[in-house]
C-alpha cells in the first residue's frame, strides 16, 4: 500500500496539497484574530486605561455626549466667555470694577468704570451673574480673614441670592491653599419689573483681619434669554 502511495506522490501533488493547508490555515487564524478583534468590550479595559492623550482629536462630539454629563463642576473655571454663549442669549451689560480694599473697618461701595443699568422688557427673561475675585487675599494674623460681596440693585440688597464669601484661614488637609479666591453666582432679575430701569451694583465688607495687600474686582453681566 506504501509503495502505491509512493508511487503516486509527486512534487505537483506535494505542492498543491502544501497550497491548500497554507490558505485554509491562514484563513482559520484571520478568521480568529477578527474574533478577537469584536471582543474588546469595555470589561478587557484596565481602569485609566483611556487617557486624554489616547483620544483622537474631535473624537468626542456633542452626540457622544450623555445628557446633563457636563455639569457646572466639570467645566475649568473662567472656561465660558460671553463669546461661548448659546445663540439666542444676548448680553445686556456687563462691567468690571476697579479693585477694592479689603482691609477697611467697614462696608464700602465697589466702584465701576460704567454705570450699570437696563430696562426690563415685557416677555423677556433676563439673567444677572456676579463674579467675585481676589488677588493677594490673606490673613493679618491668625484670624481668619472673610470678604462679603453683595450686589445691589436700585440701592437695595439682591434679595434672592445670598453674599458671595471670600476667605482666607488656616491651611487644612482638605484646603493646602488656605484661600477661598473667587465666587459666584447667577440667578434671574427683573422679572417684576417690565418697563423699570435696574441699575446694578455692588458692596463690600472686609476688615482689619485682612491683609492690606489683598484686593477684589466684581464683575457683573446681565444676558437676555430670548
Amino acid at each position: 500500500m506504501l509503495r502505491a502511495i509512493g508511487r503516486r506522490l509527486t512534487y505537483a501533488n506535494v505542492v498543491a496539497s502544501l497550497a491548500l493547508f497554507l490558505a485554509l490555515g491562514g484563513g482559520a487564524v484571520w478568521a480568529a484574530s477578527h474574533r478577537q478583534a469584536n471582543k474588546v468590550g469595555t470589561g478587557r479595559l484596565k481602569p485609566n486605561a483611556v487617557t486624554a492623550g489616547k483620544i483622537k482629536a474631535n473624537a468626542v462630539t456633542t452626540s457622544k455626549i450623555r445628557d446633563n454629563a457636563v455639569t457646572s463642576s466639570k467645566l475649568r473655571e473662567g472656561a465660558v466667555s460671553y463669546a461661548k454663549l448659546a445663540a439666542g442669549t444676548g448680553v445686556v451689560a456687563t462691567a468690571t470694577s476697579y479693585s477694592t480694599a479689603v482691609d477697611g473697618a467697614s462696608a464700602v461701595g465697589v466702584g465701576f468704570p460704567t454705570p450699570i443699568s437696563f430696562t426690563p422688557a415685557a416677555g423677556s427673561v433676563y439673567l444677572m451673574s456676579v463674579e467675585a475675585r481676589s488677588a493677594n487675599l490673606a490673613r493679618s494674623g491668625s484670624e481668619p480673614c472673610r470678604v462679603t460681596v453683595t450686589p445691589l440693585v436700585n440701592g437695595s440688597e439682591w434679595g434672592t441670592e445670598a453674599p458671595l464669601v471670600l476667605t482666607a484661614f488656616q491651611p487644612t488637609p482638605e484646603a493646602p491653599a488656605g484661600v477661598v479666591p473667587a465666587a459666584g453666582a447667577t440667578t434671574p432679575i427683573g422679572l417684576a419689573a417690565t418697563g423699570a430701569t435696574q441699575t446694578i451694583g455692588a458692596k463690600l465688607i472686609g476688615g482689619p483681619r485682612c491683609a492690606s495687600s489683598g484686593s477684589v474686582t466684581v464683575a457683573i453681566a446681565v444676558t437676555q434669554a430670548k
